[in-house]
This record gives structure tokens, C-alpha cells and sequence, in this order.
């Protein structure tokens, strides 16, 4: 998901008056949809381009009833149906980005575009047909601390979203630094790895709109997390990622949720200093437990989220957002893991 969602900026975003649902037109071309979500974080943002006579969707919400009526009556307010769509872009795999994708595919035989890579783990997590995805994660997060009544959760919580995503039937995959046209407007792909492996964004260099997806978001920070069978450094790929896009020349940025914005170098520099900030938190909480045989990332989740460790929802995003940091610093060499009784992922500091 996008956000980890008991974070305190995260409730400002979501209760304020930009979120209400809805389309509104934020440039001669381009529409936002605020589609609703059932979660703490409350609304996703689709995207309308249109040009050349083409109508192109940037992201698709969840399959709920009411995100689709949302999505519908967007549509219909712009006065195309989704059999008019002429393609479907997604910027990433996770569900609340990807849900009537498959189902608006079907109704337009629209090509569906996304990065190669991101396109095969959404098959793989989010197709009905696939068991080993849900036993993976649930093992994975007991290994590193969550009680095993938690971890069991997972497995109901990952089945349950399957049944909010209709998966296209077929996707055309797109490349680092390949150029595309979307509704007549002729955009860079841009890989950036981090919230997921296979993230992408796009920039419309001849009038300087960067569509961002859930890369860079105006008010809370994308979840930067570590899951199974993932690329091992999340948060060194994030803030790789977000250097590679700071000095784009942005006029304006589209994220996947909150408002569009403009400061795109000044978002990246506040989203930077976040994070290394978070990591100094990190190992601060490892290094007090220095006296034990070590710390798990269930623990430290529980102590660096500190009274927003409130429900399954958030203690899985702050579980694995806590790995990523615990891993970052493993990979700068100051902290070791180490395995414990049961199997448990343990993380000391490196002496």
C-alpha cells in the first residue's frame, strides 16, 4: 500500500478538503479521479489524460463498489465510459493502484502499461490461483517477531484484497528510459525503485508534468518497507530514486494521493531528511537493546511507531518499514543480523 497509514501527517492528509471524491481538472488535459479506499488511508488518486483524440488512464483504484461508482461517475463527467479508454497506465502493483484495471481492460481492450518486472509480482501476489504468496508473507513476518495469531492475520488480510483487484488479462511491459506516448503526449519512463521494486513514473518534458505515483506524495511519505522476496534494500533504492528525479524541472507533479504540487525538489529534500532521520531512530532503538541477544524488527516497529501501533493495519506497514531501516543500516555495515531460537531474525549492532 502506499502509506503507512497511522503516521500523523497521513490523518491531516486524509481528512482534508482536497479528498472528497470526485473529478476535478487540473490541467487543459488532465483530470484527477479521488477514489475512495477502505482504509486509514482513505483516498487514491486516478489520473485522465486526454489528447489526440485518446483518452488514457493513469491508475485504477480498488475494485470496491464504491471506488468504482466513484471512477464511473469521473469518467462520465469528462463524457467517456471506460470502453472509450484507448490505454490503462499503471505506476505500480499494489492493489489500491491496480484494482479495475483488469475490468476496464475487458471493457475497452485498452493495453494495459506497466514496468516489466512489477507486472510479474502482481501476477504472482495478487492472482487468486497463487497460496505460496500468502504463506510467504505470513511466515515472513513471524520469522522477524510478530505472534504468530498476527502473522496468521496476513494470510485473511492478503485474501481479502484479492477479492478488490481484477487483474489484467495481459500487460505490455515498459522500460527504464524508454519514451512513450500516452494520448498524444510523448513521456519518459522513469524506473524508481523504492515503495515498490518496480515503480514508475513519468515526465512530459515539453510542458514539464511529472506524473509521480506513490514516489513522491505531497504530505505523508510512501511506505518504504521490506516483504518477501522483494529487492534487499528498499530504502537504499528509495533514496537512490528520489535523487534520480529531484532536479527534474517539474511544473507540476501528479501523486497517487493528496493534491498535485509543485516544489517537486523541495518535496524530495523533505522526504530525504525524513528518512534519515527514521534511521538514526533505528539504530538508536537497536543500540539500547545492546545488552540482549538481540532485537527483533517487531520490536523496534513497536518502539519507533510509538502509540500508532494501534491495529493489525499498521503494525504490518510499520513491521516492514521498520525492516527496511534495520536493513539499510545492515548494508552500511552497522548492524548484523543474526538468527535466534525459533528461527527469529534478531538485529545487533555491528562491533
Amino acid at each position: 500500500m502506499s502509506a503507512l497509514p497511522s503516521d500523523a501527517a497521513g490523518q491531516r492528509a486524509a481528512a482534508s478538503p482536497e479528498a472528497e471524491g470526485g473529478v476535478e481538472q487540473v490541467l487543459p488535459d488532465v483530470w484527477r479521479i479521488t477514489v475512495p479506499l477502505p482504509f486509514a488511508l482513505r483516498w487514491a488518486n486516478a489520473y485522465l489524460l486526454k489528447g489526440a483524440g485518446e483518452w488514457c488512464l493513469i491508475d485504477a483504484g480498488l475494485a470496491t463498489p464504491a471506488a468504482e461508482a466513484v471512477m464511473l461517475q469521473g469518467l462520465a463527467a469528462v463524457g467517456i465510459t471506460p470502453a472509450d479508454l484507448s490505454t490503462i497506465v499503471l505506476t505500480h502493483g499494489h492493489p489500491d493502484h491496480i484494482g479495475l484495471a483488469g475490468r476496464f481492460q475487458e471493457a475497452s481492450g485498452a493495453p494495459v502499461l506497466m514496468f516489466g518486472p512489477e507486472s510479474e509480482r502482481m501476477f504472482s501476489v495478487w492472482s487468486q490461483q497463487d497460496t505460496s504468496a500468502i504463506a510467504a508473507v505470513s511466515d515472513f513476518y513471524h520469522r522477524h517477531g510478530m505472534p504468530a495469531e498476527e502473522s496468521a492475520q496476513e494470510r485473511a488480510a492478503i485474501a481479502a484484497t484479492r477479492r478488490l483487484v481484477t487483474i489484467p488479462r495481459e500487460v505490455t511491459p515498459l522500460e527504464e528510459g524508454q519514451h512513450v506516448r500516452l494520448a498524444g503526449g510523448r513521456y519518459r519512463v522513469i524506473w524508481t525503485p523504492g515503495h515498490s521494486d518496480g515503480h514508475i513514473c513519468f515526465w512530459r518534458e515539453a510542458d514539464g508534468l511529472f506524473i509521480a505515483g506513490d514516489h513522491v506524495l505531497p504530505r505523508i511519505s510512501p511506505n518504504i518497507g521490506l516483504y518477501p522476496n522483494c529487492r534487499p534494500d528498499p530504502l537504499g533504492d528509495y533514496l537512490a530514486s528520489l535523487e534520480k528525479v529531484r532536479d527534474i524541472p517539474a511544473r507540476l507533479a501528479l501523486p497517487g494521493h493528496g493534491a498535485p504540487f509543485r516544489d517537486l525538489a523541495g518535496r524530495v529534500q523533505a522526504l530525504t531528511a525524513h528518512h534519515m532521520e527514521r534511521v538514526e531512530e533505528t539504530y538508536q532503538i537497536v543500540r539500547a537493546a545492546a545488552g540482549t541477544a538481540g532485537i527483533d524488527a517487531y520490536t523496534v516497529a513497536e518502539r519507533l511507531f510509538a502509540g500508532r501501533f494501534d491495529s493489525f493495519q499498521n503494525r504490518r506497514f510499520a513491521v516492514g518499514e521498520a525492516l527496511a531501516h534495520l536493513e539499510y543500516l545492515r548494508f552500511a555495515g552497522r548492524l548484523t543480523r543474526l538468527e535466534g531460537e525459533r528461527d527469529r531474525l534478531l538485529y545487533q549492532i555491528t562491533r
